[in-house]
């Protein structure tokens, strides 16, 4: 399982020219599932981006976690982070989960989010989606699982 993590000022999802949700200060979560991941790694994903320190508290940079600061929360399906690139002129995507492996995992991943206190909301899974976004830092993480 793959994210990157960003933290935003805002970030919107339109779908077809409309706008299906927004977010103002928070964080934008592009999560990729690979096929060999399982809940597990679903259940990790999700500790390790809330408990990590990407937020700022008061005149300290970095010194927060989405587990102490209510902030908001995008989620969006990105089967394209898997990508391998090392080879050709073309990427290949064969470490991506299939798309019914992938939403059921998908599911998962934001249905541990929505457990929590945050402000969850969702780019369409499976849809070609326009994505806004104003990275604050500009701040943005990978991690593996």
């Amino acid at each position: 399982m793959l994210a990157t993590v960003q933290r935003v000022s805002s970030a919107e999802v339109s779908v077809k020219g409309l706008l299906h949700s927004f977010i103002n200060k928070g964080i934008v979560i592009f999560i990729c599932i690979e096929t060999t991941d399982t809940i597990d790694n679903v259940k990790k994903m999700k500790e390790k981006i809330h408990t990590f320190k990407i937020l700022d508290e008061g005149d300290k940079t970095m010194s927060s976690s989405l587990k102490n600061i209510n902030e908001d929360i995008m989620i969006i399906s990105q089967f394209t982070l898997a990508a391998i690139t090392s080879k050709g002129s073309k990427a290949s995507f064969h470490k991506s989960a299939k798309p019914k492996d992938a939403k059921l995992l998908y599911d998962e991943f934001v249905n541990e989010f929505k457990k929590e206190k945050n402000k969850i909301v969702e780019g369409v899974f499976g849809e070609y989606m326009d994505v806004s976004l104003t990275n604050k830092g500009p701040i943005t993480f990978n991690f593996k699982v």
